[in-house]
């Protein structure tokens, strides 16, 4: 019950983390954590991406900030680049294949403009998804999918 605790805590953080600052923070820095990877070195990885680049327009944050993480999990402890790897980079690539696939299967995009229903270069949009906190009824069930998505995946050891 302490691993489940635990993973109850680091969601926790990661609803705050998204509410304040971008989806992609939230789920490396949440990631980073689950797996004890340098949260402090590799979290600015993803410090730019704020509402799909503030357009909505792009791939969901979660999934950029995921597919980051899964990278950076695949590569611990590796002292060469990826094409020098290619067993790690190879489950990698099939870690974050089978997270976008089975996220578009269950969604039905992993289109920022299209999950969350904002287009965030609009002030009027932004207005109305920040005032209603939009983010419930969206994004807070996509992050909770993702990180749960991601740590079977590793328990699998597919990641």
């Amino acid at each position: 019950m302490a691993d489940q605790d635990a993973f109850n805590d680091i969601l926790t953080q990661a609803y705050k983390r998204m509410h304040r600052y971008t989806c992609a923070e939230a789920s490396l820095q949440a990631l980073l954590t689950l797996w004890n990877l340098p949260l402090e070195e590799y979290s600015w990885a993803t410090g730019g991406y704020l509402g799909a680049i503030m357009s909505g327009k792009t791939t969901c944050g979660l999934l950029i900030g995921s597919s980051v993480a899964i990278g950076f999990r695949c590569g611990q402890g590796k002292e060469k680049v990826p094409e020098e790897c290619d067993d790690e980079r190879n489950k990698a690539v099939q870690a974050v294949g089978e997270l976008y696939s089975d996220f578009l299967e269950k969604f039905g995009s992993t289109k920022c403009k299209e999950l969350s229903r904002t287009d965030f270069s609009k002030g009027e949009e932004l207005g109305q998804y920040l005032a209603t906190k939009g983010w419930k009824q969206t994004c807070d069930i996509f992050l909770d999918y993702v990180l749960r998505k991601c740590k079977s995946m590793a328990e699998e050891g597919k990641v």
